[in-house]
């Protein structure tokens, strides 16, 4: 359907003025198209301090469409490399916050502004991750949200969502953020999003990584720029926020205090399996941050609010300069250099809840006889009540690293996976012995209705004594000490809760023992 030139089109700026976003030209009545995009980048180029920003083309999308990727940077001094940032928007494309906010940092990059963290700090940014799912614009997507009317949908155009693709990696999109990772390697990555969920009285909720298995210097780190960006957001914006979480009643299995009985009302986080975008890329050894903005503030809000907290978080890591580098260094020593074992955590659940002061928040229905779905908004700041928080998650069983992870027999999608996540192997040309344990598949068990396109296959069984093995020619070989060990684990342990077995790539060798043995010695 055709719609008027006004809200079609970027209100593009005339003689020496500035270029406006799709929300700031419509009145924040409408959210940007790809196309708008474009052409708004394409004009912040061509502002006095444009040469600050280059554009490039990331990757394309399932239907084709370009990924942009903006990196804002001052030129470097010789010698100099400063830390690295990236930031993308739209993973979910109806949770259209993140993607306004990046326009107008992207501008102020533009105009001369933040000019100390840019010299500190280069900032890549991907407005629109979910390109294909951005221009599915529909009323039906996301009617509770307090604006903009119509949004795109959250599943990208092969029906996947990104943020639960990060081990397959099935989507194309999902692939070309790994190659930005392993291209970039960004000491820090921020993943923008919208709640769905509960009346909370908070502008913005976030998440570092919620892994069990992430270093742990990386998650005082994370820690850090958290609470700090927290701070700065009040501060300078009067805007409140918290760790992200849902108001919910639940059995806690985990271990704790006597205050974990069965039913407890309390704030819950949400995931902890590296199928999440911010999960996973903790495993690379570096920080990693969710933001939620909430859904039943208006929209020149949630955008304010994820540009706040956004532009907090970066000046935030450019002042912990040396911090920063210190824990990625450490992080990676500890995986690569011989020395104490390092353990992979599996059989995960709720770590022992924090008693602290949650905002709980109320809103009014609101009808705008448009004939369109009615909106919930926001209704006042929120009265703080004390209650359970559970914010982190504990591993109830520990493995220490192998040697070696041995894949025997591997599939062409087993080894395009591995090196789709940059994890080392070398391939076996002659035969050789090692001690090897085997894992004994007992059961398997999957449910009746595929998610994702797969069936998610849960192995039972148990491990056998070490025993001396041969490992045939074309055998992959995954060494143990390597920097991203920690992922190596996630995606090969048959224990692991979220691994490329999971997703079904090792299914097939699978009838008796699992295909991975765990290299203990020899060889």
């Amino acid at each position: 359907m055709l719609r008027p030139l006004c809200v079609l089109a970027l209100c593009l700026p005339a003689a020496g003025q500035e270029p406006a976003t799709r929300p700031e030209s419509s009145g924040h009545a409408a959210t940007s198209s790809s196309a708008d995009v474009a052409r708004f980048v394409d004009a912040l180029v061509r502002l006095p301090h444009g040469d600050r920003l280059t554009v490039e083309v990331a990757g394309k999308t399932a239907e084709g469409r370009a990924q942009l990727l903006v990196k804002a940077a001052l030129p470097p001094a010789p010698g100099e490399v400063r830390l690295r940032a990236l930031v993308i928007g739209n993973i979910h494309a109806g949770e259209c916050d993140g993607k306004e906010a990046l326009l107008l940092l992207l501008r102020e990059f533009a105009r001369g502004e933040h000019e100390e963290l840019l010299r500190r700090v280069d900032v890549h940014c991907l407005p629109i991750y979910n390109v294909d799912g951005n221009e599915r614009v529909s009323r039906r997507n996301r009617p509770g949200q307090n604006g903009p009317p119509e949004t795109g949908q959250r599943a990208n155009a092969q029906g996947l969502d990104l943020n639960r693709d990060f081990v397959k990696a099935d989507a194309p999109e999902t692939r070309t953020l790994l190659g930005l990772f392993a291209r970039l390697d960004p000491h820090l990555f921020v993943d923008l999003h919208t709640t769905n969920g509960s009346r909370h009285g908070y502008h913005v909720t976030f998440a570092p990584c919620l892994s069990p298995n992430l270093d742990p210097g990386i998650a005082r780190l994370s820690r850090a720029l958290l609470d700090g960006a927290a701070a700065g957001l009040r501060e300078r914006h009067g805007m409140a926020a918290f760790d992200y979480g849902n108001f919910a009643t639940r059995d806690w299995d985990g271990a704790g205090s006597p205050e974990s009985a069965p039913g407890v009302r309390g704030w819950y986080s949400y995931d902890h399996r590296p199928r999440c975008g911010v999960n996973y890329f903790g495993l690379r050894n570096r920080a990693a941050v969710l933001v939620e903005t909430y859904s039943y503030c208006d929209f020149a809000t949630r955008i304010a609010a994820a540009r706040g907290f956004v532009l907090a978080l970066l000046h935030g890591l450019g002042a912990r300069a040396d911090l920063v580098r210190r824990e990625c260094a450490a992080a990676d020593r500890r995986l690569v250099a011989p020395g104490a074992p390092v353990y992979f955590g599996s059989d995960t659940a709720f770590g022992p809840p924090e008693l602290l002061p949650v905002l709980v928040g109320e809103v009014e229905q609101v009808d705008d006889g448009d004939g369109g779905p009615p909106r919930f908004v926001r209704a006042g700041d929120g009265t703080a009540q004390t209650m359970p928080v559970f914010r982190s998650f504990l591993a109830r069983r520990q493995r220490a690293l192998p040697a070696a992870w041995a894949v025997v027999e591997p599939s062409p999608e087993t080894v395009a996976a591995l090196q789709a996540h940059g994890v080392e192997f070398t391939a076996v040309t002659t035969a050789r012995q090692v001690a090897a344990e085997r894992f004994a598949v007992a059961g398997k068990r999957k449910p009746r209705r595929p998610f994702q396109g797969h069936q998610e296959l849960v192995l039972d069984g148990a491990w056998a004594a070490p025993a001396a093995t041969t490992l045939l020619p074309g055998t992959l070989l995954v060494p143990g000490r390597q920097r991203f060990a920690r992922l190596a684990a996630q995606l090969l342990e048959p224990e692991s809760e979220d691994s490329l077995s999971t997703w079904n790539f090792l299914e097939a060798g699978t009838t008796g023992s699992y295909p991975v043995l765990r290299v203990v010695g020899g060889g």
